[in-house]
């Protein structure tokens, strides 16, 4: 009888350390597989390619602050200049008199400047200061910002038919006042001369109105242009040509809106690490 007790009593451990075996091996298979669930989760899928997720918190913090600086400080050099620029342009008489109207644009050029040194010189007070409440105004300018330049973008597939429409009917309704106002002569000697263009369609429009064509359609030398003609005048209209000339504008500024918003984005991405960065610091 006491054989037979040790034998299952034998028997009975190795069956009890098989089982934790059992359970061990489980658990460190269900360790493996949370942890490779985790890795996959912390995984991004592009184009169904296993990308890593890039956060602001794998940037250095000299990368970081360095960056910041930079962008906010560049920034704010070119905010300076697009408003010196059109403080100048709006001032230029002969410029802001032409009959297609680029007041609008300068303006426009104006607020952008002012908007970017403000915001700027607001996340530099935020960094030099380590203020929380400016880097959460900076980053409230910036969503505001990117709203702004969506909703302006899809607003503008019309904007173009207007403005076009608006030259049209100021060219029509300004050249029969050629001769008698002489802010409307002063518009359309500056247009035709910059633009190398002669009336509204073509040279034939003065025709048309019965008046002369004026010396500011000229094409040739002064000598030739004293007795004004069809010959020495430009051949293209003025509608025309204004048409192209609002065309690269509006390429330019879809350029420009195009490069501000990556700069905003990034400008947002940062600002987001160093607001971090302050939490950081004031818990220390």
């Amino acid at each position: 009888m006491s054989l037979r007790k040790f034998f299952l009593h034998n028997i009975m451990r190795r069956a009890e350390s098989t089982n934790e075996d059992d359970t061990e091996t489980e658990s460190v298979d269900e360790d493996v597989t949370d942890s490779e669930e985790s890795a996959h989760e912390k995984r991004v899928h592009f184009l169904g390619l296993p990308v890593r997720k890039f956060t602001y918190k794998r940037l250095p913090k000299k990368f970081l602050k360095f960056s910041f600086l930079i962008l906010n400080g560049s920034a704010f050099l070119a905010g300076i200049t697009a408003t010196i620029t059109s403080v100048w342009m709006l001032s230029d008489s002969k410029l802001m008199s032409r009959l297609f109207s680029q007041r609008l644009f300068v303006t426009i050029l104006l607020l952008v400047g002012l908007f970017a040194c403000s915001v700027s010189f607001i996340g530099i007070m935020a960094f030099v200061k380590k203020r929380r409440k400016f880097i959460t105004v900076y980053i409230l300018c910036h969503v505001l910002s990117l709203t702004f330049i969506f909703i302006c973008a899809i607003l503008s597939f019309s904007f173009f038919d207007k403005i076009t429409q608006k030259i049209h009917n100021d060219m029509t309704s300004t050249i029969v006042n050629y001769h008698s106002l002489d802010w409307v002569t002063e518009a359309w000697d500056n247009t035709q001369k910059y633009l190398r263009c002669c009336g509204i369609w073509s040279f034939r429009d003065w025709d048309k109105y019965r008046m002369q064509i004026p010396h500011s359609c000229c094409s040739s030398t002064i000598e030739k242009c004293l007795n004004m003609s069809q010959e020495v005048s430009y051949q293209s209209g003025c509608l025309k040509d204004s048409i192209i000339l609002l065309k690269s504008h509006i390429h330019s500024v879809s350029v420009s809106a195009l490069l501000i918003s990556i700069g905003l984005v990034v400008g947002l991405f940062l600002a987001f690490g160093i607001r971090r960065r302050f939490k950081t610091y004031q818990r220390d």
